[in-house]
C-alpha cells in the first residue's frame, strides 16, 4: 500500500459521557504503512479513542474513515471485517484453549477463507473438512511467523507472559487486518521481552504491509518504533510530531512531569 493513502482519518472526533467530554475534537491522519503512537497520561482518553474506532463506543460527533470508508457507528464485528483488529491492555486470550485454537478462531474472520454454511458444518462435508484443514495449515504458518509454532498445542494460560502478548498480536493479525491497534502491548514485559516486542512490531509492519496505531506508556518503545506521535491530555490533542519533536515539546513535558518541569525546560533553552 502506498504511504500517501490514509489508513485512518479521525476528523473532530468527540465523545461525551453525561456532561463530561472524554475526547474533544480529535483530528489525526495516519498514512498507510505508518507506525503511529498515541500517548498521554493515565485518563487522557487514549483507550476511549480505540473503543470509538472499533465500534465499542459510538462517537457523539466527528467522523472516522479507514482507507476512505466511513466506519463510525459500525458494530465491532463489522469493523473487524473492514480490516481493523486490536489488542487490549489486559490480555484477552481464550486462555483455556490451545495456542493453535486461539488462531483458528480468529481465522473465521479472515475473508481469504470461504464461509461454510450451518448444515455443511453439522454434516462435516468435504467442503467443511477441507476448509478446516486449510484453516489449521494457515494458523500453523502464522504461529511460525510469530515464533510460537512449538507452542501450538500448549494451553494459552500456560504460556509465559511475553508469549501471551505475542499470541494476542498474532491472533489479531490472523483476521487479515490492514490496520492494527495495539493497546499498551509492552505492559508487564521485562526488558528482553520489550526488545522482542519492538522487533515483532517492526517485522509485522514490513511483512504484512501493515499500518499500526500504538498506545504505550513505555517511552523507549514509542520513541524507537513510531514514525509520528500524537499526545492527548484530558481528551484534547496537545501535540503531534516526530519522536524528537515530541520529546522537546513543552506542553508534553508539562503533561507528563508537571509545571516545574516545563519551566525548567524553558530555562534550559535560554542558557
Amino acid at each position: 500500500m502506498a504511504l500517501n493513502t490514509l489508513a485512518l482519518k479521525l476528523d473532530k472526533l468527540t465523545i461525551k459521557f453525561g456532561g463530561l467530554k472524554a475526547v474533544s475534537d480529535l483530528s489525526i491522519q495516519i498514512p498507510s504503512g505508518a507506525i503511529f503512537g498515541l500517548i498521554g497520561p493515565n485518563g487522557a482518553g487514549k483507550t476511549t479513542v480505540f473503543n470509538m474506532i472499533t465500534g465499542v463506543y459510538k462517537p457523539s460527533a466527528g467522523q472516522i474513515l479507514s482507507f476512505g470508508r466511513p466506519i463510525q457507528g459500525l458494530k465491532p464485528y463489522r469493523v473487524t471485517q473492514a480490516g481493523i483488529a486490536r489488542t487490549f491492555q489486559n490480555i484477552r486470550l481464550f486462555k483455556d484453549l490451545s495456542v493453535l485454537d486461539n488462531i483458528k478462531i480468529a481465522m473465521d474472520h479472515n475473508p481469504s477463507l470461504p464461509k461454510i454454511g450451518f448444515f455443511s458444518s453439522v454434516l462435516q462435508s468435504k467442503i467443511y473438512l477441507g476448509n478446516e484443514y486449510n484453516k489449521e495449515e494457515k494458523s500453523v504458518e502464522f504461529l511460525e511467523i510469530f515464533k510460537l509454532g512449538h507452542r501450538a498445542r500448549t494451553v494459552a494460560r500456560n504460556l509465559p507472559y511475553g508469549d501471551q502478548r505475542r499470541l494476542e498480536i498474532a491472533r489479531a493479525m490472523a483476521t487479515n487486518a490492514k490496520l492494527l491497534l495495539l493497546d499498551e502491548p509492552a505492559a508487564g514485559l521485562n526488558m528482553q521481552e520489550s526488545r522482542d516486542l519492538r522487533e515483532t512490531i517492526r517485522m509485522i509492519r514490513e511483512r504484512f504491509s501493515l499500518t499500526i496505531l500504538l498506545i504505550e506508556h513505555d517511552m523507549r518503545v514509542v520513541m524507537e518504533i513510531c514514525d509520528r506521535i500524537a499526545v492527548l491530555d484530558y481528551g484534547i490533542k496537545i501535540a503531534e510530531g516526530t519522536p524528537s519533536e515530541i520529546q522537546k515539546h513543552p506542553l508534553v513535558i508539562e503533561a507528563y512531569l508537571g509545571r516545574r518541569a516545563k519551566d525548567a525546560s524553558k530555562l534550559a533553552s535560554k542558557t
